[in-house]
This record gives C-alpha cells, structure tokens and sequence, in this order.
C-alpha cells in the first residue's frame, strides 16, 4: 500500500529557504519551500540541489552538489555548462541548443558524439518523459580509447559547439569509458527549447556499485529539468513492504545460421545477467524461444516448455545453454536449445505474440509452470541480425484485417499490443539509420523504443558491451518490478530512504537506487532490502 502522507511532510508553513550558498554568475536562486520536520519522513537529510540556467531553453536544471562548480560554455545557439565530480570519475557537460523535434535533436547529439570520440553504441533509443512535460531520448555508448574522462568530455563539447576552457584537473586516466547521452525536448515550447545532458566515466567504474553510475544517472535521467521561474519543495510517502519484485522475462531468439557468434556472446554474459537481478532482489524467471512465426504458436506441451527459474543452481548455465542453438562454448554436456516453434526462425516478434497466446490458451494453472505469473513485470528481449521486414512479410502482413493495412499501421499495431500486454521490450538487434520509425526494416527497435525500452546493436555489440547493456537492463526491470514506487517526481540527486526509521545508503552493492522509467525505488544486497511488514519511507525535493 502507497500512502502519500499530507501536505507532503507535514503541516505547510509556506517557510522560504535558500537552497544552498551560490554563486549568482552560475547559479539561479530559487525559491525552496521546506516542512516543519516530520518524524515519519527521512526529510531531516535533505540537501537541496543547486540550480543552474539554461536561459535559452526556458529551463532550469536542479543538479547535486558533489558537482564541482560547473564552467560557463558558450554555443552558437545557446549556452551550455561543464560539470566535473572527480571524486566519481565523472565528466559531464549542458547544453541548451536549437531543436525542431527529439528525433532531430538525438540524431544531432548522438552523432556528435560518435564523431567526436569514435564512440561505439551499447543501448540507444530509450525514450522516456519527466515531470514538467520534458520527453526524453537516453543512449549509452563506449570508447576503447585511453584518457581521461574530462578530455573526452570536451572533444564531445567541441562536436556540439560548445568552448569549454581548459580541461578539469583531477581525473585519472583510464583505457575505456561509458559516454551516456540524453537529448530533452518540450513540445509546448519554442523550437529552441532543447536540452542535451553528457555525461563520461571510467568503464570500470561505470560497472561497478561505486558511486560513479549514481552521479551518471541522476543526471542523465532528465529528474533535475524544471522551469526557470520555478520553485523546489520538499515532499514525502511512506510504503509498507509485502513481497519480492517478480518479473518473467521472454528471449526470442533468431536461430538462423547468421546468428551463432551473437547467442555464443549471450551465453558468455548469461552468469552476470543473472547476478544483476538476483542483486536487486528480483523473483525472475527466463523463458527462450525460438523466433518462428506459424501459426497456432508453441506446442507447451510437447516437448514441454519450461521456465528457467533465476534462483536455481546452475540456471545461468542452463540459459547459456539454451540460447544457443549449437552447444554453447562445443560443451559436449550442452544439449539444449530454444524452444521450438515453427518458421522461418527469423521473427521474433511474431514469435512473442504467438507465444504469448499459446500461454493464454492454456488451462488455468496454479503454478504457472508453462505461462506468465499473475503480477510479474513482462519483459520481452528480441534477439535478431535479420530486418523487421521478415515479421511483417511472413506473419503479420498475412492478416491485414487485424495488424492494419499499411506497413507504418501493423508496426503501430503490433507496438500497442505488446504495450497493452503489459510488456517491457528490450533488444539485441540490427538498427537501419536510413530507416525512421514507424518502419517494418527497423520493425524491432521501432517497436522497442516506442515501448519506453532499448536496443542493443547487433552488429557491433561486444561482449563488454552486451554485459553493460543488460547491466542497466536489468535494473530497469528492478524498477518496473518494485512494489516501492515513488508517488511524486523526484530530484533524484535528493533522495533520501529509510526504512523502519534506519537511513539506507544510496548504493548499487548494499543500499537503494532509483529507476526514472518506473518512477521506484530497488534495493540492492542483504542489508537493507526491505522485508514485509516493514515500512519504506521516502522523501526528496521536486519542482513544483
């Protein structure tokens, strides 16, 4: 049960503070409206942001104050901010700029920096929205290059025109780095009203629970945009604790000869994907499929199709194993595959709806052992080298009546029906750029973005990083899985979490995390995660 507790913390005194000692040629003062203390909140640990102007997007942007003092950057059209936290190895940077529409606005910063650094593409296409009415776009991209995260910070701030000054001292070097990219866009704003967030760490410190992934996502996750006339107040809830997040994942997996190399490389990662959920404490189940399309779907039945349950000894290994259409790694024990259906082996989309029916079909069950749990998040993970033009042509082209006469209407079609069953969609497959949405060649990443998930490039993708990938995937399911949602918008950079009154810290190894997409909150480790009966208190300041 989510109980918004009244007036946010407790009675409303109207009281005005400043929100922290600023510099006025870098930071907006605005105004913070706090609550008399309350002991049923954490608000007693608050910190207030620091707000920084974004002038010629109309906007305000609320960022933490372990951010060094941000440098002024001048652009063409614009203005723009460097941000430094050495202590995280993190290196951001700002921009306002010029921008007709989010697709443009993306295409323009992603470019840039890919040009600029070389950068390779992990998970891209994440679409998503924040309070205010901002819509967002959120990439990850990867640069096997040695530096420092400052320097690569400025070449991407040099690509979008932004002149920056000398480089922050204080970072170390290293030979890879995570580069994540969110373009914002209002549409009730004017078409300059633009933001773009950059954000450079260290790949070694990006993956692990230090704290560098936190800075990288509080800023990243848009939560900090709000009016430049705005105000931040201080706001609360409390949830009582009653069950482990469930999540029931789906993989359709092209088993087409081109694809051996692609499932040996999630077979290698399985181990890690495993570990990440398990760490946020989420009762998951994998189930593979093969990506056929004909009709009636999956035989359950015969052979017997069986989850892989996420808390079973050796489960990692069986997903390896399963994946794989040849045995995994020429293991001689590996004799497991996809489960099979029938097709052309390249459609995973028709094979998740086919699949998802087939399970609907089935006679009530009480241990769900052959169809999805009643509660668990749905998550379905495409795997395919081939164009979306294989799902159009060989399954749902052939009923025109129910996907839509047109090929951009059945590539709706088909998106509203995974949404409307519940589905998170996530991919490893092939994006066409020449080949906007709605699109059947780019039929998969289409469908996968417009569902608020993103894909993995196929073509490209190592095993590093497939691994960071389904890192964040899977704390993304974390999130959608957890009971502990957040009942306001949250600067998330201001989360403070109790739970059963003992603070818990902000941490990917043993504490608490934030998801945007799902607006919750997980819990990582042992020590705090949080068990029935016991009582979640949340508290953070907002834009009002």
């Amino acid at each position: 049960m989510v109980a918004a507790l009244a007036a946010g913390c407790g009675a409303r005194t109207g009281l005005r503070v400043p929100s922290v000692s600023q510099d006025a040629s870098v930071f907006i003062d605005v105004p913070v409206f706090a609550d008399v203390p309350d002991a049923a909140c954490p608000g007693d640990g608050l910190v207030a942001p620091r707000v920084l102007a974004l002038a010629s997007a109309h906007a305000a942007l609320a960022v933490a104050p372990e951010w060094s003092t941000p440098r002024a950057a001048n652009t063409a059209d614009g203005a723009g901010w460097t941000l430094a936290a050495p202590a995280d190895g993190v290196a951001a940077l700002v921009a306002a700029t010029a921008a007709l529409s989010l697709v443009d606005l993306a295409a323009f910063a992603e470019d840039a920096v890919v040009a600029a650094t070389g950068a390779v593409p992990v998970l891209v296409g994440r679409h998503g929205s924040v309070a205010g009415g901002w819509t967002l776009q959120r990439s990850v991209f990867r640069v096997a290059q040695p530096g420092t995260a400052a320097a690569l910070r400025d070449r991407v701030g040099a690509a979008l025109h932004l002149a920056s000054g000398p480089a922050d001292a204080g970072f170390a070097t290293a030979s890879a780095f995570t580069v994540e990219v969110t373009t914002a866009l209002r549409a009730d704003r004017p078409a300059d009203a633009g933001v773009v967030l950059v954000a450079v760490a260290p790949e070694t410190l990006f993956a692990d629970a230090a704290a560098t992934a936190v800075r990288v996502d509080d800023l990243l996750n848009g939560t900090g945009l709000g009016d430049a006339d705005g105000s931040l107040e201080a706001s609360c809830a409390a949830v009582d604790a009653t069950r482990p997040g469930t999540a029931d994942f789906l993989w359709l997996v092209d088993t087409s000869y081109s694809m051996g190399p692609h499932q040996e490389r999630l077979g290698t990662v399985a181990q890690r994907f495993f570990d990440d959920l398990r760490a946020a404490g989420v009762d998951f189940r994998v189930g593979v499929m093969n990506a056929g399309s004909v009709p009636p779907g999956p035989d359950l039945d015969a052979p017997g199709f069986a989850w892989i349950d996420g808390a079973s000894v050796g489960g990692a290994q069986r997903l390896a194993w399963t994946v794989t259409e040849d045995p995994f790694g020429g293991d001689p024990l590996d004799t497991l595959q996809p489960y099979p259906l029938a097709g052309m082996r390249e459609e995973p989309l028709a094979a998740g709806v086919l699949t998802t029916e087939a399970m609907a079909r089935r006679a009530p069950d009480p241990t769900h052992a052959r169809d999805f749990r009643p509660g668990a998040v749905r998550v379905a993970f495409f795997v395919s080298d081939e164009a979306g033009t294989n799902d159009d042509v060989r399954y749902f082209a052939r009923d025109l009546v129910r996907w839509g006469a047109s090929r951009d209407d059945r590539v709706r079609a088909v998106t509203a029906w995974y949404r409307n069953q519940g589905f998170r969609t996530y991919a490893l497959a092939t994006i066409f750029r020449n080949q906007p949405c709605p699109s059947t060649t780019n039929f998969v990443p289409c469908l996968v973005s417009a569902n608020g998930g993103a894909t993995i490039p196929i073509g490209t993708a190592t095993e590093a990083e497939i691994t960071a990938a389904l890192h964040q995937i899977a704390g993304a399911v974390a999130g959608a899985a957890s009971e502990f949602a957040v009942p306001f918008a949250p600067v998330s950079s201001t989360l403070r979490v109790r739970v059963d009154g003992a603070p818990v810290p902000r941490s990917h190894a043993d504490g608490f995390d934030y998801d945007d997409g799902a607006r919750a909150l997980s819990f990582y480790g042992s020590a705090h995660r949080p068990r029935p009966g016991q009582t979640v208190r949340m508290a953070a300041f907002r834009w009002r």
